[in-house]
């Protein structure tokens, strides 16, 4: 096993050439120089098409990955029960401590929990299935995690007395 120092090395140089070759990285930073100039029109409506049409394909994608599994529970029933705990207990803990460390109070602070218990968005598969990492885990994140959302933000909001 090489040194930790080596292994550091590599991980960054790994991270630093998937960073440059992804195109996040360059309209991140071409966000952040036009931040205070006025796009041209024809740009704004290409990258509004260009927004409207990337939901339904990542949507799209996640069907097709779910469609080409060979059960509904990619990444079986433990790991799923442990993902849902994660997003469902953990993230509105998280949510809470990151809060009240910031000075959030009363009904701020309720609300966040109660969003922090909202289901999980599906760009975080689309990054999964683009890296693979995991992509089996955060499809049925996505999938269950919207079907049991409704009730268990209903209980964070009668609990919270929203």
């Amino acid at each position: 096993m090489p040194p930790a120092s080596v292994m550091t090395r590599l991980i960054l140089i790994m991270v630093w050439r998937k960073l440059i070759r992804n195109p996040n990285t360059y309209s991140s930073l071409i966000g952040l120089i036009w931040w205070h100039v006025a796009m041209p029109k024809i740009i704004a409506k290409s990258i509004s098409i260009l927004s409207d049409a990337g939901l339904g394909m990542a949507m799209f994608s996640l069907g097709l990955f779910m469609a080409l599994q060979p059960k509904i529970i990619a990444c079986g029933n433990s790991v799923a029960g442990f993902a849902m705990a994660v997003r469902f207990l953990t993230g509105p803990a998280v949510m809470a401590a990151a809060s009240i460390a910031v000075g959030l109070r009363g009904t701020l602070l309720h609300l966040a929990i109660v969003q922090a218990a909202l289901p999980q968005g599906i760009v975080p598969f689309v990054f999964a299935k683009e890296y693979n990492v995991h992509p089996a885990i955060l499809s049925t994140a996505v999938i269950f995690g919207m079907l049991i959302a409704l009730p268990i933000t209903l209980v964070y909001y009668i609990i919270l007395g929203l």
